[in-house]
C-alpha cells in the first residue's frame, strides 16, 4: 500500500482546481476591463477595489499598522481614509492592465534623459521603483533603440495567475533567489538594465530605516552597483487627478567612494528608502500599504 504524503492531496487540489478557477475568475474580470473604455474601466475597478477591501481584514490590519508607523500624527479615521483610497487606486490599477497601450500614450515623461544617458553608456544598470502609482508601467516610449527593462519578480503562488499577469512583461524575467542572482549578473554584464521594486521586505536583508523604523532591506542591488560600477536610477509613475500618469526618472543614486563595502551598501540603500519614503508621503493613497514591510513579529 502506498503511503500518503501529508498535504499532497490538498496541494494537488489547489494546483489543478483552485488555482485555475481563481485564474479564470481574474481573467474574466480583466476581459470586462478590456471591453470597457479606459477611464470607465478604472471607475469600475475602483469600485471593485473597495468591495475587495471588505473581505481583506488581515490585509487591512497590516495596512493600518504601516500607516500608524508612517503617519503617527494622523488620526485613526484619517489613516482609514488613506487605506480606503489605496484600495480604490489598486482596483483602478488592475483595470489599467488590459489598456497598457492607452495608458502609455496618455502618460507624460520627466527625466527620461537620465535613463537614455545610462543606456547609451553601454554599462547597463538598475531601474529601481516601488509599489506606488503604476509600478507595472513599462518604458514603452523607448528612451533609446533597444532599451528594455528586465524585471526581478517573485512568481505568484498561483501558477495560473503567474502566467496570466506576468508572462506579458517584456525582457528577461528574473526570479528571486540564487538562480535569479546569477541571471541578474549575466544581464548586467551584457550592458542591459535590471528593474527592481525596492520596497519589499527581505528576510535576510539589512535593517535600514524607513519611516524611522528598521526595515529589512535587500542590499544586493547596492553591492552589484559598487562591484560592477553601474548606476541605480529611481523611477516612479504617479497617477494624476485627471487619470493620466507622470513617469519621472531621477539622477543616478549617489555612489559613496572610499567607504567600507557594508557601510557603502547601507548608505546607498538608505538613500533609496528615503527617496521612496518621500514619494509615499506625497501620494500616500498610491502606495500598497497592505504588505508587511517591517519585522513580521510586529504584525498581529
Amino acid at each position: 500500500m502506498t503511503k500518503r504524503i501529508p498535504g499532497l492531496r490538498r496541494s494537488l487540489f489547489r494546483r489543478w482546481v483552485i488555482d485555475p478557477l481563481e485564474g479564470i475568475a481574474v481573467g474574466f474580470i480583466l476581459l470586462i476591463f478590456a471591453v470597457l473604455p479606459l477611464h470607465a474601466a478604472e471607475k469600475f475597478g475602483s469600485g471593485l477595489g473597495v468591495l475587495a477591501s471588505l473581505f481583506a481584514r488581515r490585509r487591512n490590519r497590516i495596512g493600518l499598522f504601516n500607516l500608524k508607523v508612517a503617519f503617527p500624527e494622523k488620526t485613526e479615521e484619517e489613516r482609514k481614509k488613506i487605506l480606503r483610497n489605496m484600495w480604490r487606486h489598486f482596483g483602478s490599477l488592475i483595470a489599467d492592465l488590459p489598456h497598457n497601450k492607452a495608458v502609455v500614450e496618455e502618460a507624460e515623461y520627466e527625466g527620461i534623459e537620465y535613463l537614455r544617458d545610462a543606456y547609451v553608456s553601454g554599462k547597463g544598470g538598475f531601474v529601481c521603483s516601488a509599489h506606488i502609482g503604476n509600478w507595472e508601467l513599462s518604458i514603452d516610449k523607448q528612451v533609446a533603440p533597444g532599451f528594455i527593462m528586465n524585471p526581478v519578480y517573485r512568481p505568484a503562488n498561483n501558477w495560473f495567475l503567474d502566467k496570466l499577469l506576468f508572462a506579458r512583461r517584456k525582457g528577461v524575467k528574473i526570479p528571486k533567489g540564487r538562480t535569479g542572482a546569477r541571471l541578474m549578473i549575466e544581464t548586467l554584464k551584457q550592458g542591459k538594465f535590471v528593474s527592481i521594486l525596492c520596497d519589499q521586505r527581505f528576510r535576510e536583508g539589512a535593517n535600514i530605516p524607513l519611516f524611522g523604523m528598521p526595515a529589512q532591506t535587500a542590499t544586493a542591488m547596492a553591492a552589484l552597483s559598487l562591484k560592477m560600477n553601474v548606476p541605480i536610477i529611481m523611477v516612479k509613475a504617479i497617477k494624476q487627478p485627471d487619470g493620466h500618469y507622470i513617469l519621472s526618472a531621477y539622477p543616478p543614486v549617489p555612489i559613496p567612494i572610499g567607504l567600507p563595502k557594508a557601510q557603502a551598501e547601507f548608505q546607498i540603500m538608505s538613500f533609496v528608502n528615503q527617496t521612496y519614503e518621500k514619494w509615499i508621503r506625497e501620494n500616500p493613497e498610491q502606495w500598497l500599504w497592505i504588505h508587511r514591510r517591517f519585522d513580521k513579529r510586529l504584525y498581529k
